[in-house]
C-alpha cells in the first residue's frame, strides 16, 4: 500500500454542517480520529504478514528516492487509492489532500483555469474564472510526467500523483510559488501482457439521467526492448441543475416573441429546461517505451482529451439547484493534445534526460453575458435605445500551443556530493477570438419607432430608428448590415511568451546524517501582446483614436501591442539531520515567482477605454520558511509535520478594469503562515487509517488599491483594493481529511475491500476586495465518500460506491457575474454534486 495524504472521517450534525464561521472541525469527525489513532497501537499488535508500509518512491527531485529521504512537505497518493476514493480528476484530489484547495466548479468550469491553491496562496475569484483564460499563470505548476501543463485531467492508468508543497521555483520554475502537482502516468512493461476493463453506473440525487463510465488499459511487450501500452477511457456525467426561464431563440438563433403581434415592444419567451450541466468526455493515451540499450530509454507519448460540457454547476441564489439566468445554454468544447518525447541516459557517473513536448490547448464555448447589456440598457438609450428582448451570448475559440525542452543532469547517489543541473526553454502562444452578439437587436433596430427613445438634436425630433442613429450621429455601421447578425463587439488577442532558464541543486552531505543544499535558478523571459477589438454600431463614439481621425473610424477599432522582458533569479537553501535512521528534520528556504507582463488594452478618451496605468504589471514573488519533521515508527505508521511562512511580494490580481476588459494587476503584500500534519499507518488485521490535518492563515499584510479614471471624467474607478487583515479567498483555516480502509479475505478465492474517505473544509471568503458586490463568507461543510468491493480471484471485481454520501450542499464559490449592475438572476453559487450512488465491474485479463 502507498501512503496518501486522506480525506477526513464519518458525517458531521445538521447544525455543525451549516455553520457558517467554520470555527472548528465537526466534534465526531475528530472524536473518530482520535479513537481511532488512540488505540493504534493495540490493534496493531495483532499484525499480519502484509500489515507494513510499503516504500514510497518519488521523483520530486527529480530522481528518484524514498518519500522520507525528500527534505521538504510531499504528499504521495497512489493509483489505487485514486481508484478507491472514487478520484475521476485532478479536481477532485484536494478531498484526499491537507491543506490543498480546489474550489469545484463542475465539469463546465473546471477546465478553463487552475483552481488549485496550496499553502493559501490565492487572490483571485473562481467565479469569474469560467469565461476566459487567466492571464496570469496559476500559483500551482502543474506536470503531466515531465510536462508542465495544465488540464483537468481524467485520470487514468496513474502510477502516482506527487504534491510538492511550497516554492519549487529552482526546480521547476515559473507558477510554483504554491508548490507543484506532478501526475505520473504508468510506464509501459517490457515483461508481461496485461489488460483491464472497468465499467461503472451512478445515480445523482436530483439528476434526471444517470452516469456511467468505462476505462480500458492494454499493455504489450512487442520484444524485448519493446513495449506498448494504451488506455482510453470515456464518461458521461449527467446534469442536476435545472433552467428555470431560459429564453427561446429560432433555428436562426432570433428570439421568439412572447407578443409576436408587437414586435416593437414585445419582451421574450421562456421555457424550462432540466439537466443543463450534463457533460461527457474521452481520453486515450499511447505510449512506446524503447530501450535499445541497458543504459539507454526512450519514452515516447501521446494524449488527447476530449471536453464537452454544457451549463454550468452553479444556482441562482435563493434558488437550490435551479438557475434563473436567460442563457443557460452554455456549450464549451475542449480538445487537448499532449505529444512527447523523453530519453534518459546512464552515462556512469549521472544520468542525463532529454524532455520535448508539444501541447496544444483548443476550446470554444458559449457564455451568457446578458447582464452586461442589460446592465447597459440601464444607463441610458444611447447604447441599445431600450431594446426590450435583451439576451446576449458572448462566443469564444482559444487556442493555446507550447513546446518545452528541457535537458537535466542528475548525480547517482551514493557520495559526498550529489547535484542536479538543467537549461530549460519554452515557447507558448495563445490565439483568442470573442464576439458578442445581441440577438434580434439588428432586425429590432429597423422597425419604425425604435429610435423614438434618442432626441434628434439636429432635427429636434427623435431618430425614426435606432440603426438611424448608429449610421447619422454616431457614423457607426447599422446592426442590420453586420456579419454575424446582430454583431456589437469583436476581440481578438493574441499573446506570445518566452522562458529561457538554466538551474541547479547542490548537495553536500556533511555527514552520514547531515546534508545541506543549496539551488538557484536564472531565467530570461520576454512576454507579448496585441489586442484588435471592435465595436461596430459604436463608431467614433467608441474609438481610441482622437477626434478628428476617430470620424474616419467607423467600427470604432482598436489595435494595441504590448511587449516586456524579464531577466531575473531565485534561490533555495534546506538541509536535513537524520536523528535517528527513520526520524529526519528539517529546514528549508526557497523562492518562488511568476513571471510578469502586459494588458495590451484600449486606452484613450472614450466609453471603453482603460487607463495607461493598467497596462504594464510586474512579476510577484514569494519567500517560504519551513521547518518540519518526518518518519516511520516500526515500519507500520508514517508521519509528517511541517510548519511555514511564506511572504508574498507584488502579488498579481486577475480583475477587470472599469471598462469590463480582464486585466492583471498588481497588489501589495501577503502572507500566509500554517501548520500541515499527515499520518498514515497499517493498524493491522487488515486495517488501515491516513490522516491529513492543514492549518491556513493567510491575508493582505499592506493596504494597497488599484484605481483608473473613468475616460472622459473625473470619476475615479476603484479596480480593486484591501486592507491589511483582509483573508485571502478561498483559503480555508482548517482542512482535516482521512481515509480508513479495511481488507479481508473471506475464502481463497474471495476477497472484501472496504474504504471511508470523509474530509472537512471551514468556512471561505469570496473576494479579496470586501468592499465589493457578492462578497461572501461560504460556510464549512463535511462530505462522506466510501466505497466497498468484493474480488473474486485475479480477474473479477464488483464494487458499490458513494459520493457526498451526506448530501451536503456544499456552495465552493458564489459571487455575482455583473460587478456594477445587481442583478438578481446573475447572484450565483457554484456547488458540489450531491449524493451520487453507483456501481461497478472490473475485468483483468491473465
Amino acid at each position: 500500500m502507498t501512503v496518501t495524504t486522506p480525506a477526513s472521517i464519518v458525517s458531521a450534525p445538521k447544525a455543525q454542517l451549516q455553520n457558517a464561521h467554520g470555527r472548528r472541525p465537526p466534534r465526531l469527525l475528530a472524536t473518530a480520529i482520535a479513537v481511532a489513532l488512540g488505540t493504534a497501537s493495540q490493534v496493531h499488535a495483532a499484525a499480519e504478514p502484509g500489515d507494513t508500509l510499503d516504500e514510497v518512491v518519488v521523483t520530486a527531485n527529480r530522481r528518484e528516492q524514498n518519500l522520507l529521504d525528500v527534505p521538504y512537505n510531499i504528499s504521495a497518493v497512489s493509483g489505487p487509492t485514486l481508484s478507491n476514493a472514487g478520484v475521476a480528476n485532478l479536481s477532485d484530489i484536494s478531498r484526499l489532500l491537507p491543506g490543498v484547495t480546489i474550489p469545484d466548479l463542475g465539469p463546465r468550469a473546471n477546465s478553463s483555469n487552475s483552481l488549485i491553491i496550496i499553502r493559501g496562496l490565492n487572490v483571485n475569484d473562481p467565479v469569474n474564472s469560467a469565461y476566459l483564460p487567466w492571464g496570469s499563470v496559476p500559483t500551482v505548476s502543474t506536470y503531466v510526467d515531465d510536462v508542465p501543463l495544465f488540464v483537468n485531467l481524467q485520470l487514468s492508468d496513474i502510477q502516482r500523483i506527487e504534491v510538492l508543497r511550497g516554492p519549487q521555483g529552482t526546480l521547476y520554475g515559473s507558477g510554483a510559488v504554491g508548490g507543484t502537482i506532478k501526475i505520473l502516468h504508468n510506464a509501459p512493461d517490457l515483461k508481461a501482457f496485461s489488460a483491464e476493463v472497468s465499467t461503472e453506473v451512478s445515480k445523482t440525487d436530483h439528476a434526471d439521467a444517470r452516469s456511467y463510465g468505462a476505462n480500458g488499459i492494454l499493455n504489450i511487450p512487442i520484444s524485448d526492448n519493446i513495449a506498448f501500452r494504451l488506455s482510453a477511457g470515456y464518461e458521461k456525467t449527467a446534469g442536476f441543475i435545472n433552467a428555470l426561464n431560459q429564453a427561446v431563440f429560432t433555428r436562426n438563433e432570433q428570439p421568439v416573441l412572447a407578443d409576436p403581434a408587437n414586435p416593437l415592444t414585445s419582451g421574450l419567451s421562456y421555457q424550462t429546461v432540466r439537466g443543463i450541466n450534463a457533460a461527457e468526455s474521452y481520453n486515450i493515451r499511447a505510449a512506446v517505451l524503447w530501450k535499445p540499450t541497458s543504459w539507454l530509454d526512450a519514452d515516447f507519448a501521446y494524449q488527447r482529451q476530449d471536453d464537452h460540457a454544457n451549463g454550468f454547476s452553479h444556482q441562482t441564489v435563493g434558488y437550490t439547484y435551479q438557475t434563473a439566468t436567460l442563457i443557460p445554454d452554455e456549450p464549451d468544447h475542449r480538445t487537448v493534445d499532449l505529444d512527447s518525447i523523453t530519453l534518459s541516459a546512464d552515462v556512469g557517473f549521472a544520468t542525463v534526460t532529454s524532455s520535448s513536448s508539444f501541447s496544444v490547448n483548443n476550446d470554444a464555448n458559449t457564455y451568457d453575458e446578458s447582464q452586461f447589456v442589460i446592465g447597459y440598457n440601464l444607463i441610458g438609450p444611447t447604447l441599445y435605445g431600450n431594446y426590450p428582448r435583451v439576451t446576449s451570448p458572448f462566443f469564444n475559440t482559444s487556442r493555446d500551443t507550447s513546446f518545452t525542452q528541457e535537458l537535466r543532469l542528475v548525480s547517482h547517489e551514493g557520495g559526498a556530493w550529489d547535484y542536479t543541473a538543467g537549461a530549460f526553454f519554452q515557447h507558448q502562444t495563445q490565439h483568442l477570438f470573442q464576439y458578442e452578439t445581441v440577438p434580434g437587436f439588428g432586425y429590432w433596430s429597423e422597425l419604425p419607432g425604435s429610435g423614438a427613445a434618442i432626441p434628434n438634436t439636429v432635427a429636434g425630433a427623435p431618430y425614426s430608428t435606432f440603426g438611424d442613429f448608429v449610421q447619422y450621429y454616431n457614423g457607426g455601421t447599422r446592426p442590420s448590415a453586420l456579419s454575424p447578425a446582430d454583431t456589437n463587439f469583436t476581440y481578438l488577442k493574441l499573446s506570445g511568451f518566452l522562458d529561457r532558464a538554466v538551474y541547479g541543486e547542490l548537495t553536500r552531505h556533511i555527514t552520514p546524517d547531515w546534508q545541506v543544499t543549496g539551488g538557484a535558478r536564472m531565467f530570461w523571459q520576454n512576454f507579448a501582446q496585441s489586442l484588435y477589438s471592435t465595436i461596430p454600431y459604436g463608431g467614433p463614439y467608441f474609438s481610441t483614436l482622437p477626434p478628428p481621425a476617430n470620424k474616419t473610424d467607423a467600427l470604432g477599432s482598436t489595435i494595441v501591442t504590448r511587449e516586456q522582458s524579464f531577466r531575473n533569479h531565485l534561490f533555495k537553501l534546506n538541509t536535513s539531520y537524520t536523528i535517528i535512521p527513520s526520524m529526519h528534520v528539517y529546514a528549508t528556504f526557497s523562492e518562488g515567482f511568476r513571471h510578469g507582463g502586459v494588458n495590451a488594452l484600449p486606452i484613450g478618451n472614450c466609453i471603453f477605454c482603460e487607463s495607461t496605468a493598467l497596462v504594464p504589471y510586474k512579476s510577484d514573488s514569494v519567500k517560504n520558511y519551513e521547518l518540519g519533521l518526518k518518519g516511520e515508527v516500526k515500519g507500520w505508521l508514517r508521519y509528517s509535520a511541517a510548519v511555514y511562512r511564506v511572504d508574498w511580494s507584488d502579488v498579481q490580481i486577475q480583475v477587470f478594469g472599469q471598462a469590463g476588459d480582464p486585466v492583471v494587476v498588481n497588489g501589495k503584500q501577503a502572507r500566509s503562515q500554517g501548520v500541515e500534519l499527515e499520518l498514515g499507518g497499517q493498524l493491522g488485521a487488515g486495517w488501515s487509517l491516513n490522516v491529513g490535518y492543514g492549518f491556513t492563515d493567510a491575508k493582505v499584510t499592506q493596504d494597497f488599491a488599484v484605481t483608473e479614471i473613468i475616460p472622459g471624467t473625473s470619476n475615479v474607478f476603484n479596480v480593486v483594493s484591501a486592507k491589511s487583515g483582509d483573508r485571502l479567498p478561498y483559503v480555508p483555516k482548517q482542512t482535516l481529511t482521512a481515509d480508513l480502509g479495511y481488507e479481508r479475505r473471506l475464502t481463497d478465492a474471495i476477497a472484501l475491500d472496504v474504504h471511508l474517505d470523509p474530509a472537512y473544509r471551514s468556512n471561505v471568503t469570496t473576494q479579496i476586495d470586501p468592499t465589493v458586490l457578492g462578497y461572501r463568507t461560504l460556510g464549512g461543510f463535511t462530505t462522506l465518500n466510501a466505497s466497498i468491493g468484493l474480488s473474486f480471484g485475479k480477474a473479477w471485481r464488483v464494487r458499490a460506491f458513494g459520493t457526498n454520501l451526506t448530501n451536503v450542499l456544499g456552495v465552493t464559490s458564489a459571487g455575482s457575474l455583473y460587478r456594477g449592475y445587481d442583478d438578481p438572476r446573475y447572484r450565483i453559487e457554484n456547488v458540489m454534486r450531491p449524493r451520487t450512488i453507483g456501481f461497478g465491474v472490473d475485468y483483468k485479463f491473465e
